[in-house]
């Protein structure tokens, strides 16, 4: 077939396994449990977030509220366009998929979903630095923060960019399998592991800030451990991410992409779920311990069982600017119905300042 066409060359094959009465593969079937699962968990926590802060519990709404809100629409978009994705042919050899056509429909909604899948992960790290950002207040904290935020919206633009215009002419990234038409494209494999690499770097870095915050903290060790726990469940997300490279690495064959490439997005998906999921997580605890007061209690102080009293921190000693230490971390929610207005405070997590023992 050295004179036929990539579409000649296709039609015979597909006709030929159709004589020859040889089964059509599905890799992954439409309705994937794999995914419907992480999605549906994280459309639940979302809505829990969205209760929450509605109800004002945990500081009520601030910027790593809106963040993930708009992460979790794009989380939507990339669900939706992973089935879309199989319906044409993802996930089925490239023999199998009859019309042709619908190769480039799938590689249109392939084109997509990456920008989607690129700018939801960075949206979804951007909202945790937010919010830790409302708990810790450690000037070296801060920093790492707002630099973390910073990476992240470069890594969101930088690879948005690079898959929005990896071919010339663009329209390649949909019609460059025909091989009809000149033009160049990047190296798509080294693209995604790069891509994958750095995500997971990112990963460890945001897990480590809170757990090593937490650590210094004047807590007991199970305590430690159980606040620390909270935040170390971001290590999912990095195995997810190392999950997603090795799958990568032993499917990323170029004689058979659309069956090889389903499973990244299969991977990308629960990836991006992952993420909602873990953003949504400090909140979740601060609604479970308001429905059900008592019930979440490893910290310094304690849930009242009576809610029409507000459960307070300790008090402490004055403190000067130089000694803003963080000793002590202690979860508070607020049951009473009023609330101040003025206040930005965080209830969910109530970092207290004390200086050192003085003789």
């Amino acid at each position: 077939m050295a004179s036929c066409s990539v579409r000649e060359e296709l039609t015979a094959k597909y006709v030929e396994s159709r004589q020859c009465n040889i089964p059509i593969r599905r890799r992954y079937p439409v309705a994937d449990s794999g995914t419907i699962i992480p999605f549906v968990l994280a459309t639940i926590l979302v809505l829990i977030r969205v209760a929450a802060k509605s109800m004002r519990l945990g500081g009520g709404w601030g910027p790593d509220d809106f963040t993930i809100v708009a992460a979790y629409a794009l989380a939507i978009v990339v669900f939706s366009l992973n089935i879309s994705m199989v319906r044409y042919g993802f996930g089925m050899n490239v023999w199998d998929i009859f019309p042709l056509d619908n190769i480039t429909k799938a590689y249109k909604r392939f084109y997509v979903f990456i920008l989607a899948y690129k700018g939801l992960i960075s949206l979804a790290k951007i909202s945790v630095c937010l919010f830790l950002l409302r708990i810790f207040q450690s000037a070296i904290f801060r920093y790492t923060a707002y630099t973390m935020i910073a990476i992240n919206s470069a890594i969101a633009i930088s690879w948005v960019l690079v898959d929005a215009f990896h071919c010339v002419p663009v329209h390649l990234a949909w019609t460059g399998w025909q091989n009809v038409e000149q033009g160049k494209c990047i190296d798509f494999n080294a693209a995604t592991f790069a891509n994958g690499f750095v995500n997971i770097a990112v990963d460890t870095v945001m897990v480590i800030m809170p757990v090593y915050e937490i650590m210094k903290l004047n807590l007991s060790f199970r305590k430690k451990i159980g606040v620390a726990f909270m935040f170390a469940i971001g290590l999912i997300l990095t195995a997810i991410g190392v999950i997603r490279v090795i799958v990568f690495y032993y499917n990323s064959s170029p004689t058979n992409p659309t069956w090889d490439m389903q499973a990244l997005n299969h991977w990308s998906v629960i990836e991006c779920q992952v993420a909602i999921i873990c953003a949504c997580l400090p909140t979740t605890r601060v609604f479970i311990a308001h429905i059900f007061p008592g019930v979440l209690s490893f910290t310094t102080g304690h849930v009242s069982s009576d809610q029409s009293q507000p459960c307070r921190p300790r008090q402490t000693r004055p403190h000067t600017e130089a000694s803003r230490i963080p000793k002590t971390i202690s979860y508070t929610d607020d049951y009473s119905d009023k609330r101040s207005e003025s206040t930005d405070s965080l209830q969910l997590v109530d970092v207290e300042m004390t200086k050192q023992s003085i003789n």
